[in-house]
């Protein structure tokens, strides 16, 4: 599955948009997925714990900002460092 940043900013991995909770259930519960899809599984999950009692708003901007910590393994084009 490959990682990428659509037009608007949102992170996309596998056509689908990655929400907060989705982010949340792969660093909690399903952390096969997101070793799957990054190198620094720690950084992202550091990341997406600090932002749980973060408004939503400043939710959405920890996935970007976890997927960027983490290193996604297989990048699209459109992502940006």
């Amino acid at each position: 599955m490959s990682v990428e940043i659509a037009e608007n900013g949102v992170v996309v991995a596998a056509g689908q948009p990655v929400d907060y909770a989705t982010a949340y259930d792969w660093a909690v519960d399903n952390p096969e997925k997101i070793t799957d899809l990054v190198e620094d599984t720690r950084a992202f999950v550091t990341v997406i714990a600090e932002a749980e009692a973060a408004p939503a708003e400043q939710q959405q901007v920890a996935v970007r900002q976890a997927f960027s910590a983490g290193r996604p393994k297989r990048p699209e084009a459109s992502w940006s460092s």
